[in-house]
C-alpha cells in the first residue's frame, strides 16, 4: 500500500514538471520558427531544434503515462495490456531513455549559458529546459525502481496487476462465503435432532 501511494505521487509529480517541460520547448520551437536575423545565440532564421522536438514528443509521452497509470493505480485496474507491471515497465523505460537523450544533448548543446541569461530570455528558456528535463528524467528513474520494488514486494511477477496491491480478493466474496459457511454449519445439528426425535417415537 505504501508503495502503491508513492508511486501516485511520483506519477503526479512526473505529470507537473512534464507539463512545464512541454510548455517551455513548445515555446522554444515557436520562438526559433518566427526569428528572423538570429539572436544572441546564433544567426539562423526560421528553424527549429531537433533535440527540443525530441523533448516536446518525450514530454508528451510522460504526461499521457502518468494520467493512465495515477488512474489505473488509483481505480485498481489490474487487467489488459496496459493494466500490468510490464507494460509501465517498458513505457517508463522506453521515457526513462527518451528523457536522458534529450537532457543530455540539451546540456551538451548549451552547456555555458551563464553569461546570457541574465539578459536574454532566450538563455533563460534554455537553460530551465535543461533543468526541467533532468528534473523529469529523474522521478522516471525513481518511478521505474518503485515499480520493480512494488512488484517484488508482493511476489508478483511482471503479468501482475499495476495498481500494485497484494489483497485482489474483494469483501463482499469473503462476506458471502462466510454467511454460506455459517448457514450450513447451523443447519447441521438442527437436522440431527429431528433424526433423533423420530427414533424415539
Amino acid at each position: 500500500m505504501a508503495l502503491s501511494g508513492l508511486r501516485l505521487f511520483l506519477y503526479a509529480w512526473l505529470f507537473a514538471t512534464s507539463v512545464v517541460l512541454l510548455g517551455l520547448t513548445a515555446y522554444r520551437i515557436h520562438y526559433t520558427k518566427n526569428l528572423t536575423g538570429g539572436d544572441i545565440l546564433t544567426n539562423s532564421s526560421h528553424f527549429y531544434d531537433p533535440i527540443i522536438a525530441e523533448l516536446v514528443v518525450t514530454s508528451s509521452l510522460a504526461i499521457l503515462a502518468s494520467l493512465w497509470y495515477m488512474i489505473a493505480i488509483a481505480s485498481r485496474i489490474g487487467r489488459g495490456p496496459l493494466g500490468t507491471y510490464l507494460s509501465e515497465q517498458i513505457f517508463l523505460f522506453i521515457i526513462w531513455v527518451m528523457f536522458l537523450v534529450g537532457a543530455a544533448i540539451t546540456t551538451h548543446k548549451w552547456l555555458h549559458l551563464k553569461w546570457c541569461r541574465g539578459g536574454y530570455r532566450a538563455c533563460r528558456i534554455l537553460e530551465t529546459i535543461k533543468g526541467f528535463s533532468w528534473i523529469c528524467f529523474g522521478f522516471t528513474s525513481f518511478l521505474l525502481l518503485a515499480s520493480l520494488a512494488n512488484m517484488m514486494m508482493n511476489r508478483h511477477t511482471p503479468a501482475g496487476p499495476v495498481h500494485g496491491k497484494r489483497d485482489d480478493v474483494y469483501p463482499e466474496t469473503r462476506q458471502t462465503t462466510t454467511t454460506t459457511t455459517a448457514r450450513n454449519t447451523t443447519a447441521a445439528p438442527a437436522t440431527g435432532a429431528g433424526t433423533g426425535a423420530t427414533a424415539v417415537a
